[in-house]
């Protein structure tokens, strides 16, 4: 070997643009997708919650009013009966009403499963300058 010749070169070649841009992108993904993760597991709790807290409330209501149906319904058995089982039934109704309205009202101001990571995705997209 001559002394002019270059010394081989050891250092590893330098990645493709195109490679290390996917990389990249996929790193992204991959943690974009461990977000959502979490969040989706963080609402599927609250949601588990929600629903056991509100289902022991409803029970213990109705239980209470067919106590108080039944109270009524005696109390009244000798002169009124068919006035305090339409009182009854009426309580009922009007109760399941308010349970459907409370319901469907908390159902629409909940934010979306995965508003949060859907924001954080559109904020990555105006920095990297896609439309």
């Amino acid at each position: 070997m001559s002394a002019d010749a270059p010394a081989p070169d050891t250092a590893a070649p330098p990645e493709p643009p195109l490679q290390g841009l996917l990389a990249a992108s996929l790193e992204a993904l991959r943690t974009r997708l461990e977000l959502a993760a979490v969040e989706l597991e963080i609402h599927l709790i609250g949601l588990a919650r929600t629903l056991i807290w509100a289902v022991a409330a409803i029970l213990c209501t109705l239980l209470a009013l067919a106590f108080g149906v039944v109270a009524l319904i005696a109390a009244l058995w000798d002169s009124h009966r068919i006035l305090g089982l339409l009182a009854g039934s009426l309580t009922f109704l009007v109760l399941a009403l308010a349970c459907a309205l409370i319901g469907l009202r908390f159902l629409q101001r909940r934010p979306g499963i995965l508003e949060y990571s859907i924001e954080q995705l559109e904020r990555d997209q105006r920095r990297a300058g896609v439309p």
